[in-house]
């Protein structure tokens, strides 16, 4: 923890009484921080890791919309932003690590819990109030526009020949029609040139927090985009988990459209970003397995995931 307690006084001014590490998401390690000026919570992302290589690329851009989010709509108190350092920077940096410090929300991570009725009409407010913002902020959006690129690279290599994982192999002529159907649709989607919102691309339980009102965290995905990028996670039979999101779209969409009558979720553009999240997923899983040097307990949760996302996309393709 020395070393984490560095970190926050070099960078942030801030001496830590007591640091304790706390679950975070797949990307980082997570710690909360205890000081006489606060609680915070530290993330800490491992820059040699291949799984987080294109998250650490844009992340300085999407910390700083992030930043300009909370302190210029209505998201604020909404969402969590990062703390800047004493440079005035969203990030610290070491040769090791990147780091994102944020006040500490004392409350509980959704997760798989099925959302309330409440949950689902304060999250559709915040995906609306969201997709006001896109093209009026001050930014150069090109690093993090949409550009319909399918994630295929690491699937189509030769380790895709291998009986390595047996998932992958077993599954390789579904994932190649996945993706072939993917670039179709996203041909198509180009054709149509729909208006691009700000979008989170990552809206889901484990990026829910329930405090004494609905914050969605977790901002690094951050994309320019259609609509759909988030919407296509209320639509359909669409699972993250246990909990079936599909079924809120009867909640989320009306409360959603009073803020923006002018967009309708189109079919098709919802199904190409359904299937791209899970070809991302697959492809994020067999990263962690090929490069990321992991024990047999993380292996098998790896392939376990990997399975998962398999038996989704083999089901998509089906409807």
């Amino acid at each position: 923890m020395d070393e984490i307690g560095d970190i926050l006084k070099t960078e942030y001014g801030i001496t830590a009484t007591e640091i304790s590490l706390t679950p975070g998401g797949w990307s980082a390690l997570a710690y909360k921080a205890e000081s006489a000026q606060g609680t915070y919570f530290l993330k800490a992302y491992d820059n040699k890791r291949s799984s987080t290589t294109t998250l650490l690329k844009k992340l300085n851009l999407s910390m700083k919309v992030a930043s300009w989010l909370e302190n210029n709509t209505n998201l604020k108190g909404k969402i969590n932003a990062p703390i800047l350092t004493k440079k005035g920077e969203v990030k610290a940096e070491t040769e090791a690590g990147t780091y994102l410090l944020f006040s500490y929300i004392d409350g509980e991570t959704i997760k798989t819990k099925p959302l309330t009725t409440q949950q689902q009409e304060e999250l559709a407010e915040i995906t609306g109030e969201l997709h006001r913002n896109g093209t009026n902020m001050p930014f150069d959006f090109s690093e993090i526009k949409e550009t319909y690129e399918i994630p295929c690279a690491e699937l189509l290599k030769n380790p895709f020949e291998t009986n390595e994982i047996s998932c992958i192999h077993q599954n390789q002529d579904m994932l190649k029609r996945a993706i072939e159907l993917a670039y179709k649709l996203a041909d198509r989607i180009k054709q149509k040139q729909p208006p691009f919102v700000l979008c989170h691309t990552d809206i889901h339980g484990w990026n829910l927090m329930q405090s004494d009102r609905l914050i969605l965290i977790d901002w690094e995905s951050i994309k320019l985009a259609p609509c759909e990028a988030d919407l296509f996670t209320f639509w359909g039979d669409w699972h993250w988990g246990d909990s079936n999101w599909g079924s809120y779209w009867d909640t989320f969409l009306p409360i959603y459209q009073k803020l923006h009558p002018e967009h309708i979720p189109q079919e098709e553009n919802l199904r190409f970003y359904q299937i791209r999240r899970h070809i991302e997923d697959v492809e994020e899983f067999y990263k962690q397995y090929l490069y990321d040097g992991m024990n047999v307990e993380e292996t098998r949760e790896v392939i376990s995931c990997m399975e998962r996302e398999c038996s989704f996309l083999e089901k998509l393709l089906k409807n």
